[in-house]
Parts: C-alpha cells; sequence; structure tokens
C-alpha cells in the first residue's frame, strides 16, 4: 500500500479523520451553534488573515492534493437534497422534482476547520484555534 493511499491527507490524516467523525455525529443544535459562532468570527479581520495564510501554507506545502481528497468526504457529509420545483409546461398541476444539492450551512466552518488540521503542522497554534473556533464547544481539538 504506498503512503499516498495510506495517508490521503497527508500527516495529519488521523485528525481529519477523527474530526469527519464526530462531525457526522453532529446534531441539529450543535450545528446550529457552530453555524452561529462561525458568522460571529468568519467575518473578523483576523479570521480573514488567517484564512490567508491557511491558503498560502497548503500551496507552499505541496499539499494541494490532500486538500482536494477532503472534498469527497466533506460533500457526503453536507450535502442535503433539495427538491426543485420547475415551472409546469402544460396547463395540468404536475410538478418535476429533479433533485438539486444544497450544502448544509455548517460546511464553510467544517471546511476551514479540517483544512486547518490537514496542515496542522505547519501553521502555529493561534491560526487553528481561529480557523477552528466554531467547533470549540463541539468538537473540541486538544493539543497537537
Amino acid at each position: 500500500m504506498s503512503a499516498a493511499i495510506a495517508l490521503p491527507y497527508g500527516p495529519q490524516t488521523a485528525a481529519v479523520r477523527g474530526f469527519l467523525v464526530r462531525l457526522a455525529g453532529l446534531g441539529a443544535a450543535d450545528r446550529a451553534a457552530v453555524v452561529s459562532r462561525y458568522d460571529a468570527v468568519s467575518t473578523t479581520r483576523a479570521y480573514e488573515a488567517a484564512d490567508s495564510r491557511l491558503g498560502d501554507v497548503i500551496t507552499r506545502s505541496g499539499r494541494e492534493e490532500a486538500r482536494d481528497a477532503l472534498s469527497g468526504p466533506l460533500m457526503q457529509l453536507m450535502k442535503r437534497p433539495v427538491a426543485a420545483i420547475t415551472e409546469a409546461t402544460s396547463t395540468d398541476t404536475d410538478t418535476d422534482t429533479d433533485t438539486e444539492l444544497e450544502l448544509e450551512p455548517i460546511a464553510e466552518a467544517a471546511l476551514a476547520a479540517l483544512l486547518s488540521l490537514m496542515v496542522r503542522d505547519l501553521l502555529d497554534d493561534a491560526t487553528v484555534r481561529l480557523l477552528t473556533d466554531a467547533f470549540s464547544d463541539t468538537i473540541p481539538l486538544g493539543s497537537r
């Protein structure tokens, strides 16, 4: 088995997988709390700077493939089907219920937290704390 298969999210694969498992188990109240906390912190200058550092670190470290590998599991957890009602083209009252996808409101906060965990070994603790702050009461990250 190659290292890429064994560690799809880089050296922090265990932390990323653990977070994904705990994220999947969050109930509606915890998810709402995360979204509320994320909405408050994500608009600050400090958060925006941390998010920019995160992107730079991912690029400079060459972990773009690990970043991309996160998209599948995260999408599985964050997508929710939404019945799309299209306009009827005839005079009858039938509706077409093709399924579209919508992301859970927690998706953006989860992505930021997961990406910061993925490069946790390369970021300073303050940046990791800021990018994962929305989850501090629901998924404590502990120390390295």
